[in-house]
C-alpha cells in the first residue's frame, strides 16, 4: 500500500511539474508570436469555451485549437499527456450527472480539455516571464503580476525538490521494509522537503534581490506572424458566433 502511495505522490508531483513548464526542446511557430497576442488569445478561446453549453461550439473551439497546434508545430502527444489528469478529474466530478443529463457529462468535460489546451497551448509557447511581462502591458498592477511570478517560480522548485526526494529515496532503497519503517522515513522525507524548499526559496529570492531583476514591459511592434495569429483567433470567434 505505501508503494502505492509513494508512486502516486512520484506521478503526481512529475505531473504538475510538467503541466507548469515551458516547452523550449521543440520551437514552433508559436513560440515567435507576441505573448500579448497569446496571452488575450487564450483567454477568448477559454470564454468562448466555458460560456456556453452548446456541444458544436465547444467541439467548434477544440477543433480549432488542435488543428492550429498541429499546423504550428506543437506535439499533440505532448499536450495530451499535460490535460489528461484534469479533463479526467472533471470527467469523473461529474460522472454522477450523467444518469439524468448524459450530454451534460460529455459537454463539461469537453469545455475542461478545450480550456486546458489552450492553455497549455500558452505555457508551451512562452516563457512565465514574457507573460508577467505582458501582464504588465496591459496595466495588471504590479504587486500581483510580482506575487504570480513568485508563485509560479516556487510551485515548480517545489514539485522539483519533492520529485527528487522520492527518487533518491527509490534508489537508495534495499528491501521492502515494515509500514513502521515507511512512516519514520515518510516523516523524515516530508522534513527534509520543507528544509530543502526553504532553502531553494531563499536563494530564488536573493538571487532576484541581487540582480535587481524587474519585469519590463514589452516594447517591440507586432509582426506580421502576430497579425496572422490574431486573424485566425478573429474567424474562430466568428464562426463561433454563427453557429
Amino acid at each position: 500500500m505505501h508503494e502505492l502511495l509513494e508512486r502516486t505522490i512520484k506521478e503526481a508531483s512529475s505531473y504538475f511539474q510538467n503541466f507548469l513548464i515551458h516547452e523550449y526542446s521543440k520551437k514552433s511557430a508559436l513560440h515567435a508570436v507576441d505573448a500579448r497576442i497569446k496571452l488575450v488569445a487564450t483567454i477568448i478561446f477559454i470564454v468562448l469555451a466555458v460560456s456556453t453549453f452548446n456541444l458544436e461550439k465547444v467541439l467548434l473551439v477544440l477543433v480549432f485549437l488542435i488543428v492550429l497546434s498541429a499546423v504550428s508545430g506543437l506535439s499533440l502527444k505532448r499536450i495530451a499527456g499535460r490535460i489528461w489528469l484534469f479533463t479526467f478529474f472533471s470527467f469523473i466530478v461529474v460522472f454522477p450527472i450523467s444518469f439524468s443529463n448524459p450530454m451534460y457529462l460529455v459537454t463539461f468535460t469537453m469545455r475542461v480539455a478545450t480550456s486546458l489546451v489552450a492553455i497549455q497551448m500558452l505555457v508551451m509557447t512562452t516563457n512565465f516571464a514574457e507573460i508577467c511581462s505582458a501582464l504588465r502591458s496591459f496595466r495588471v498592477p504590479e504587486v500581483f503580476v510580482s506575487a504570480l511570478w513568485l508563485a509560479y517560480r516556487y510551485a515548480v522548485l517545489m514539485f522539483r525538490e519533492l520529485l527528487s526526494i522520492l527518487l533518491a529515496r527509490e534508489s537508495r532503497r534495499v528491501s521492502k521494509g515494515s509500514h513502521m519503517d515507511v512512516w519514520r522515513k515518510g516523516g523524515e522525507a516530508v522534513g527534509l522537503f520543507f528544509l530543502r524548499s526553504f532553502e531553494k526559496a531563499e536563494k530564488v529570492q536573493l538571487a532576484m534581490e541581487a540582480r535587481g531583476e524587474s519585469l519590463n514591459h514589452y516594447q517591440g511592434k507586432l509582426k506580421m506572424l502576430d497579425f496572422i495569429y490574431a486573424t485566425i483567433v478573429a474567424f474562430t470567434v466568428f464562426w463561433w458566433v454563427v453557429i
